[in-house]
């Protein structure tokens, strides 16, 4: 790597910290429905607020590695990725060991990220009770929850004001970078309906219990199967069911970019897979989702 390279990447992360902290914490949210916040652009952080389901806020990132240095970490113990028994945070090396055990990196470990206030509130408990330093953008998101009254300090424990809340993330669109893949309209149209049905899933009771029937009674064994393999490739702990229910939901019905998802990746004909959505879509889901979309 050129010595050019290294200063340009240096700066270009030093303008992204600056970029999130100077903005996040005294941000306000925007209203916007689904089609306002896919098309919206913007080279700084947004964070919307759903109209359709106020629980519901998305951090809009300039670029992907503001989006990881921001989310990485707490999807990671969100979702118990490492299949550890014991609950904690990791620290900073030990979060660059598994991301590079997944042969990933701070950019593409994720594309999108979605978390409960209640995780959130455990995280930043947790990162206290074990002195785990965190980061500054990590920090600044506590500090937006606070002044929005979903999170509160007291007596040495965070605790959700609004333990139903979802915060989602999704990327801009950009060209290929350096240190950056590129993300294409598709891209961002699919991640922001992937993030959104698994805010539906958390927010939406009705709804989840839909998504748990449909995966019990209209899924054959060999069907589940297939999905525990697909998405154990993409190290998901399918050792947690209401996980599991959730990302098949979003996986079957609300990931339209072939690229991200489609019967090869799954390893069923496409006629298998089409019966699949025709199936979950005649129970009549109670969503507002767009049940149906063009690839």
């Amino acid at each position: 790597m050129t010595l050019r390279l290294i200063r340009n990447q240096l700066w270009r992360f030093c303008l992204t910290v600056l970029c999130f902290v100077g903005t996040a914490s005294g941000i306000e949210p925007v209203s916007g429905d689904f089609t306002t916040i896919n098309d919206a652009r913007s080279n700084q952080l947004v964070i919307w607020r759903s109209v359709v389901n106020p629980e519901i806020y998305v951090f809009d990132f300039p670029n992907l590695t503001m989006q990881g240095r921001t989310f990485n970490r707490i999807t990671h113990f969100a979702e118990r990725q490492s299949g550890a028994s014991a609950l904690r945070v990791l620290d900073d090396a030990e979060m660059a060991q598994h991301i590079a055990a997944a042969k990933r990196t701070v950019a593409d470990f994720a594309f999108g990220h979605d978390v409960m206030v209640w995780d959130l509130a455990q995280f930043f408990t947790m990162a206290d009770r074990d002195k785990v330093e965190l980061n500054a953008e990590e920090t600044t998101m506590r500090d937006f929850l606070v002044k929005q009254g979903l999170l509160r300090f007291w007596r040495a424990i965070w605790l959700p004001l609004k333990p139903l809340g979802v915060i989602l993330s999704i990327p801009q669109v950009q060209d290929k970078r350096d240190d950056e893949p590129g993300v294409t309209k598709l891209a961002r149209y699919t991640v922001l309906l992937h993030e959104m049905a698994h805010g539906e899933y958390f927010s939406n009771p009705s709804y989840a219990n839909y998504c748990q029937h449909f995966w019990n009674e209209s899924l054959t064994d060999k069907q589940r199967e297939k999905f525990r393999v697909f998405l154990t490739k993409y190290n998901y702990s399918i050792k947690d069911n209401d996980l599991l229910v959730n990302e098949v939901q979003a996986y079957l019905m609300f990931t339209p970019d072939p690229s991200s998802f489609n019967a090869r990746k799954l390893d069923v004909l496409p006629r298998e897979l089409e019966a699949m959505r025709n199936s979950f879509r005649s129970g009549g889901p109670p969503t507002r989702l767009p049940l149906k979309q063009e690839e």
